[in-house]
């Protein structure tokens, strides 16, 4: 089987992306501010950590004209930092040949085997 050079060239740049990547999230260059042990710099990685539990477990922000914003936790973000927790990776690949994500793969399996098991049409709403 012969390789692909265009595709090749995908996986290498997609490696030196992670590499740099990597790398620019050890920088120590984001401040957090905290009370308590006073304020301190931290990585990229953890800053990035940080926003993402704020907004899985909602927050309020108040804007320059002083009106408070309340945002209401976010499922998805929940269910990402759950994912990695456990040590998975996101269901969020695309497959170039089907153009579903890897969560629409299995909600059309799960689709497939409820009808199969009771015999129903799936594609009809409920009457």
């Amino acid at each position: 089987m012969a390789s692909d050079p265009v595709q090749n060239a995908k996986i290498k740049a997609g490696m030196l992306l992670s590499k740099f990547l990597r790398n620019i999230a050890e920088e120590e260059t984001e401040l957090v501010v905290d009370p308590e042990d006073g304020d301190r710099m931290a990585t990229k990685a953890e800053a990035l950590a940080r926003k993402m539990w704020k907004i899985a477990l909602g927050y309020e922000e108040t804007t320059d004209s002083g009106t408070v914003v309340k945002h209401s936790p976010d499922r998805a973000m929940m269910s990402l930092i759950y994912t990695r927790l456990e040590g998975r990776a996101p269901a969020s690949v695309v497959d170039p040949n089907h153009n579903l994500t890897a969560a629409g793969k299995v909600s059309e399996q799960v689709k497939h085997n409820i009808e199969m098991a009771g015999k129903l049409d799936m594609s009809r709403p409920p009457e």
